[in-house]
């Protein structure tokens, strides 16, 4: 199982520190525990989407290792695959003599429930989860719950893990709180491979 959480906020924390707070960013540590700058935190108005690609070798090795996010998501940014990430990777990938790449997206949804995923085609869905969040006034994820589960290679993001993220406080004209806010957080584990000539 994989810790979707660690592997992002982890791989992700260099890029953060350097990304505008106009829209999510991810947390600078990767702990669960909530980010000590406010510009860390994730929106809850709008739909946003991550993914870290881990780039497999020949043998099944992690090879590179890139950041993108919908803030801007022609450019990709340089990350550090763990010890852990990379044997949760290498274990995904099981076949020699290709080229895989690895990607652990979460994407965030307001509102309805969002449509089945799609993926690019050759992409494989390996495993995933969808999880519906309510969300308070002031940022906190107060009710959480998994609505759907797919595949054999789950992420091991838990609703713990949804309930310690971080989102933006929302307010209304006159500096009101508005009301909660309901989203789905969807985590997913797919892979590409390519066949080596």
């Amino acid at each position: 199982m994989l810790k979707i959480a660690a592997l992002i906020l982890a791989s992700a924390a260099g890029v953060a520190a350097a990304a505008p707070t106009s829209a999510p960013t991810v947390s600078r540590s990767a702990s669960p525990a909530a980010p000590a700058d406010p510009s860390s935190t994730l929106v809850s108005a709008a739909p946003w989407w991550e993914k870290v690609t881990v780039t497999m070798d020949g043998d099944g090795k992690p090879e590179a290792c890139l950041y993108q996010t919908s803030l801007s998501p022609s450019k990709t940014e340089a990350c550090d695959v763990g010890t852990e990430q990379a044997a949760a990777a290498s274990k995904a990938s099981e076949s020699h003599g290709e080229i895989t790449r690895i990607t652990f997206e979460r994407r965030f949804n307001p509102g309805a429930a969002p449509e089945k995923p799609k993926l690019q085609i050759g992409d494989t869905l390996l495993g995933g989860q969808m999880m519906a969040l309510a969300i308070d006034a002031k940022g906190a994820v107060k009710g959480c719950r998994v609505v759907a589960a797919s595949g054999a290679m789950r992420p091991e993001y838990s609703c713990d893990d949804a309930q310690a993220e971080k989102f933006k406080a929302s307010y209304i004209p006159g500096g009101r709180e508005a009301p909660d806010r309901e989203g789905y957080m969807t985590i997913l584990v797919y892979g590409h491979s390519e066949h080596m000539a």
